[in-house]
């Protein structure tokens, strides 16, 4: 099927993530991410699947083939390109954590205030907006430390949105959240696809949120890549190494 270019978000052809000498074997990866749409990439190596996802986001450059990051190789960017390119990409991420010497609404408007040109006081109205539509119920003025884990994960996603992303990326969403947490958490990032392409490592840490929304999944391991239409072809499907990822979440969920 063809898809009208200004659908797609992320374009991976042949593309070996850089494992920065890490002596993985990682296998040419041809994908493409699409508006609106939920990839998840999943595997035995959650190392090995970071470096896909950073390779997807642009953040490093393919060590062989090619990505096409929102229409452009990031690796040919200079530097006032690249500013604005990685405006319209948000990163979900506890490798990227809240900053503890901020209170919650300042976390949210350094974004704006460093990408956008925008007063103080709008910055300011904006980030309240988000909060508020994401349903944080606490004040805005608290610190990260004084918070629990589901409103730091607002927090945190309320930072990956505020610029309104085309293109968003979740490192292991879900991690540090109880069951009711990871439900509520759910809830948030299903609505975050319907403006954006939304990429992701770590949804099996609560596949119910997979059978509800991915579109693709993409399963990496040493020695292949299999896609997926959604998580029904995903499960039924008879590779070993694919039933063994399945069988070992199971046995934690």
């Amino acid at each position: 099927m063809t898809v009208a270019n200004d659908l797609i978000c992320v374009r991976a052809e042949n593309a070996v993530p850089d494992t920065g000498g890490s002596g993985l074997n990682c296998p040419a990866l041809s994908c493409q991410l699409l508006q609106s749409e939920l990839t998840c990439l999943v595997g035995p190596q959650r190392t090995q699947l970071r470096s896909y996802l950073h390779m997807l986001a642009g953040i490093s450059w393919p060590e062989q083939g090619m990505v096409e990051v929102l229409g452009q190789q990031p690796k040919h960017l200079d530097q006032q390109a690249w500013q604005e390119f990685r405006s319209q990409i948000g990163y979900l991420s506890g490798a990227s954590p809240l900053i503890s010497s901020q209170h919650a609404l300042m976390n949210v408007m350094l974004p704006l205030l460093y990408h956008q040109n925008l007063s103080f006081r709008q910055t300011a109205d904006k980030a309240r907006a988000l909060l508020e539509h994401l349903g944080c119920h606490f004040q805005a003025t608290l610190y990260p430390a004084q918070l629990n884990s589901f409103q730091r994960a607002q927090l945190a996603l309320a930072r990956a949105l505020i610029l309104e992303p085309l293109l968003l990326i979740m490192d292991v969403p879900f991690n540090e959240l109880g069951a009711k947490e990871r439900h509520k958490m759910a809830k948030l990032l299903a609505e975050c696809k319907s403006k954006r392409s939304v990429c992701m490592i770590g949804g099996l840490q609560y596949p119910r949120f997979l059978q509800q929304y991915a579109d693709q999944i993409i399963f990496i391991s040493k020695h292949k890549v299999l896609k997926f239409n959604g998580w029904q072809e995903f499960v039924e499907n008879t590779d070993t190494e694919v039933q063994t990822l399945l069988s070992a979440y199971r046995d934690l969920n």
